[in-house]
């Protein structure tokens, strides 16, 4: 229960940061998506019910934040995870460099569940030419902001304990198999 209360925390900081104090600091082509990082670390690391839950909630918050739409980002934030969870079972859920590749593919993901869900109650057109030219500065962005919290993560894991693995899978070392 005090890990989801850490994770829920953490959520509200990185939402209040990318609504309120990184728009007046950074321009808006280098805003980074701190809550997508966490929602595919969440998918990687934590129980199914636990982060499923709480990724429908920070969406939600998302929503309530920063959004035109009641639900979108919860939509779309659920749809992440799950598909992160499925992925998690064929792919070394341990890699630091998966977290990175899995940031830029949801990065590309959510912009096209974003601009399906909003083209439902738009015009299409109006959608996609908003959306598709930001996608590759969004994509730099979010792996840089990626790189950074999995350093500082990776930096202070070993003070709070380290964990069985991502996903709650197993340790296995490179000389697993050999």
């Amino acid at each position: 229960m005090r890990i989801l209360i850490v994770y829920f925390t953490v959520g509200l900081i990185f939402m209040l940061l990318q609504t309120t104090l990184l728009p007046m600091l950074l321009p808006d082509a280098l805003l980074p998506n701190l809550l997508l990082i966490l929602i595919l670390y969440l998918g990687l690391s934590e129980s199914f019910i636990r982060a499923m839950l709480l990724c429908l909630i920070l969406g939600l918050l998302q929503d309530c934040f920063s959004s035109t739409s009641l639900g979108l980002y919860g939509v779309v934030n659920l749809a992440i995870f799950l598909q992160v969870r499925m992925l998690v079972t064929r792919l070394s859920a341990e890699s630091p460099a998966l977290l990175l590749l899995l940031v830029a593919g949801g990065t590309v993901v959510q912009s096209f569940l974003i601009g399906f869900f909003l083209t439902l109650f738009a015009e299409a057109g109006a959608v996609i030419s908003i959306l598709m030219p930001v996608l590759p500065g969004q994509m730099l962005v979010n792996l840089l902001a990626a790189t950074v919290l999995l350093s500082i993560l990776l930096y202070f894991q070993p003070q709070f304990g380290t964990r069985s693995g991502m996903a709650r899978l197993p340790h296995q070392s490179r000389y697993h198999g050999s």
